[in-house]
């Protein structure tokens, strides 16, 4: 347990000594390329799980279907080589119990020669016409505690209300806290709620404390690791998302946001060694950013002839890959260039 509070101790140093107002998205996030335009993300269910075997469904600006992509095992999905625009992403939730979703976002050239990248979270809502959602379901990690009945019955309550889109739900779960001020349950939904709002700064106090409370909760390390590096917050996104590994060490997307965070962070041997686990772990059902990812690093360590391979299997395990001249292209220049210096697959 020792282990887990220096983890903490370190975040929330950390933490404190970062800016209250979020940053910009990193450039490099998940990967975004010079050379090609891309969209791309990972659809959840209510209670924070990935969403395997869905269509998202790319739309131009007059809502007319451009591309699809279907999310694999991990809830993933992506668009590369899209023109700079307006578009909007829809879920497919047909044959569900999910209400479809969709959201607009801007594809935008903002220096000349460069190509965009944009990241989404899809948190997708129960269709109550088909569901009666089980409010017991909502925290994924086991943690036994005994709870004040009315802090309980508050809780359920604005899990319920947040579900159904009534803010109210944050009034009834801080009066929950102020029964019970240690109720996990609360503080890492609260935490984990804020971070599918986008709202990263906000998640971080919330998550903190319910790593305080109970120093085993995966999800709060996770969500910790992934609002940190959304705030570029980098070395308490390290420090969080190594704590992830420990507890869930078989987590593909813990072991790729780990890699992706060591090769921000230069260290690349250590980034080698999580993208290769995660690698390892999506033998299964392969996730194509674990390629992309190791070909980014293989290039920036000039490794070439590796990053090239890397991006033939991207090819093969991707649905749909729309940008697949791109990707050759990028490839047999990598061949070529397999013996020299890096030539730049990111900025």
């Amino acid at each position: 347990m020792k282990l887990f509070t220096i983890l903490l101790q370190t975040a929330l140093v950390g933490v404190i000594a970062c800016s209250a107002t979020a940053s910009a998205h990193s450039s490099e996030a998940y990967g975004a390329n010079i050379l090609i335009n891309r969209i791309e993300g990972i659809v959840w269910d209510p209670y924070r799980r990935p969403v395997r075997d869905l269509y998202v469904e790319l739309q131009n600006e007059n809502y007319f279907a451009v591309s699809r992509a279907r999310t694999d095992s991990a809830g993933r999905f992506s668009f590369s080589g899209v023109a700079f625009g307006r578009y909007n992403v829809k879920v497919l939730t047909s044959g569900t119990n999910y209400l479809d979703y969709m959201e607009s976002i801007d594809l935008v050239n903002v220096l000349r020669g460069a190509g965009d990248a944009i990241y989404l979270d899809i948190y997708l809502k129960f269709d109550k016409r088909k569901v009666n959602s089980n409010l017991g379901e909502i925290t994924e990690a086991i943690f036994v505690q005994d709870v004040p009945e009315e802090a309980r019955r508050l809780y359920r309550k604005g899990v319920k209300d947040l579900h159904e889109k009534r803010d109210v739900g944050f009034t009834e779960l801080e009066e929950s806290l102020k029964i019970f001020p240690i109720y996990f349950d609360v503080l890492n939904f609260i935490g984990r709620e804020y971070v599918a709002r986008k709202e990263y700064q906000k998640s971080l106090a919330y998550l903190i404390r319910s790593i305080d409370v109970n120093q085993r909760s995966f999800s709060s390390f996770y969500a910790l690791a992934y609002a940190c590096y959304q705030l570029a917050h980098r070395p308490e996104a390290l420090e969080a998302a190594r704590g992830a590994i420990l507890l869930q060490p078989n987590s593909v997307n813990a072991e790729l946001l780990y890699g992706t965070l060591l090769r921000l962070d230069r260290s690349y041997e250590k980034a080698e060694k999580a993208l290769l686990a995660a690698k390892k772990l999506s033998k299964d059902n392969p996730v194509p950013e674990v390629q992309w990812q190791l070909a980014l690093l293989y290039n920036k360590l000039g490794r070439n002839q590796e990053a090239a391979d890397e991006l033939e299997t991207y090819l093969k395990v991707r649905p749909a890959a729309t940008d697949e001249k791109q990707i050759q292209a990028l490839i047999a220049k990598l061949r070529r260039n397999a013996k020299q210096k890096p030539v730049s697959v990111n900025n």
